[in-house]
């Protein structure tokens, strides 16, 4: 008769476990896998405690599930035993006990993802067996945030999946070489209850993305004194600002900021003028040059020819000042008709065949229901039915719409705490030390008396005072 074997900080706890009460949900890439069981104490055992380690395997000795107990319940009294309702949460919540601050440049994907592990999950005995390497990447910067979120942004810059398996090997692979066990076909009998619905609500198959914006190339604007003029206008507000009069290089300070006497012009950014500091007025006829950059409003418009020829026209507008560059603004246009230009098919079906995981791809072609396309497995809900048994309740989504939630959960997280960090800023720690480990040790102190000049080991002279 199949089963499996749950152990508790290696303590098999298996004939303690409820019938059918446990339940395993399987998600790939940040989102944590979590396991939930109810746990009768009947042979005098003790009581499981938080983050105690997990694992459970089933009848080949595969596992299932590894983790930490997060969360510990005492449920009802059954027989004079106490129920207690176990959750679990895999191996993510520790590979996540550090943040990330780190510059690479011009290493590849699975450089970048092995130091992140040697440097920042060191102490967690995580391994990197299974990252296959795919690109060079010329820069990326991580500022205070977790490993899991690195590995999802290098994700975003590479179209891979990742995840951490349960024996605490991080998996970095293309999602096309990730197959599900079994894909769905009309002849397949292998599964049961398969549900897809297609969803035409937000269909969009043109849009606009209204950014913030960004620097004009460098430009020059020419203009003649007229022998009494001390302030001259600028159509624009400045960026990196600088000027020649008479073909002559002037200083320019900042108006309210800098000493007139110190700088030959004082530039005013907000109302758009410069005017004269040191210098007076220029004489009639000479030749004001200005040159700088200035504020170019992002906007893009994209669209999907075919979805229009197909459903018409159906346009959409997104506004977004965090968008700098017009390349972030078609991408996020890209991401939205990737995923609304066309029908959005997403379901579940239920099976008792082991080995589906979330990322995995998985085709399903079923005539009848007028489907056949890949999708991706968002996650895999596996219920205990008795007897070591389980059914496993698998999720999928189409992989268009799957990318764009992943985006909009990068866009998210980047704008949760949107601050400017520099990788210059140093942290001021203030570090908390038991009492128990601190030894006052009574002495008697030996003072050594010095006269002259108090001077530095190198031979400065200190001139806050002297010793006599």
């Amino acid at each position: 008769m199949a089963s499996y074997t749950l152990k508790i900080n290696n303590v098999d706890r298996t004939k303690n476990v409820v019938n059918r009460s446990l339940k395993i949900t399987d998600s790939s890439d940040s989102a944590p896998s979590t396991a939930s069981f109810n746990l009768e104490i009947r042979d005098g055992l003790a009581i499981p405690s938080c983050d105690e380690e997990i694992l459970i395997t089933d009848q080949d000795s595969v596992v299932i599930f590894g983790g930490q107990i997060l969360k510990i319940i005492p449920k009802r009294i059954v027989m004079g035993a106490i129920v207690w309702v176990v959750s679990c949460v895999d191996w993510n919540r520790s590979l996540d006990r550090q943040l990330v601050v780190e510059s690479y440049e011009n290493m590849t994907d699975k450089e970048i993802i092995e130091d992140i592990v040697n440097n920042y999950c060191n102490g967690e005995s995580f391994t990197t067996n299974n990252v296959v390497e795919a690109v060079t990447i010329s820069q990326i910067v991580f500022n205070y945030v977790s490993p899991s979120q690195c590995f999802d942004k290098i994700c975003e810059l590479t179209s891979r999946n990742w995840y951490v398996d349960y024996l605490k090997d991080v998996h970095y692979l293309d999602p096309s070489t990730n197959n599900a066990p079994f894909d769905i076909t009309d002849a397949s009998a292998n599964y049961k209850n398969l549900n897809i619905s297609k969803d035409n609500s937000g269909l969009r198959n043109r849009v606009y993305v209204r950014g913030g914006s960004k620097l004009s190339d460098a430009t020059t604007i020419g203009m003649k004194a007229d022998g009494t003029q001390t302030v001259f206008n600028l159509p624009d507000k400045p960026h990196d600002f600088s000027m020649t009069v008479g073909g002559v290089a002037k200083t320019v300070g900042i108006k309210n900021i800098d000493a007139p006497a110190d700088f030959d012009y004082l530039l005013n950014y907000a109302e758009k003028y410069v005017e004269c500091g040191n210098d007076s007025a220029p004489v009639a006829d000479t030749a004001m040059a200005f040159t700088y950059k200035y504020d170019i409003p992002i906007l893009v418009a994209l669209e999907d020819t075919a979805s229009i020829i197909k459903y018409g026209m159906f346009e959409y507008a997104i506004f977004d000042n965090d968008i700098t560059t017009t390349e972030q603004a078609r991408d996020r246009a890209s991401a939205e008709l990737s995923a609304y230009a066309e029908t959005i098919e997403s379901g579940n079906f239920v099976t008792t065949t082991p080995g589906f995981m979330a990322g995995q791809t998985i085709n399903i072609d079923v005539t009848d229901m007028d489907v056949d396309e890949d999708f991706i497995i968002k996650s895999v809900v596996a219920n205990s039915m008795g007897g070591g048994n389980f059914e496993y309740t698998v999720n999928v989504a189409s992989a268009n719409i799957l990318g764009i939630i992943k985006f909009l959960i990068g866009l998210i997280e980047s704008n949760k705490n949107a601050l400017n960090i520099s990788s210059d800023e140093v942290v001021d720690e203030l570090n908390t030390v038991a009492t128990a480990n601190i030894t006052l040790t009574a002495g008697t102190p030996t003072l050594t008396s010095h006269s002259g000049t108090y001077k530095y080991d190198d031979g400065e002279q200190w001139d806050i005072g002297e010793w006599s």
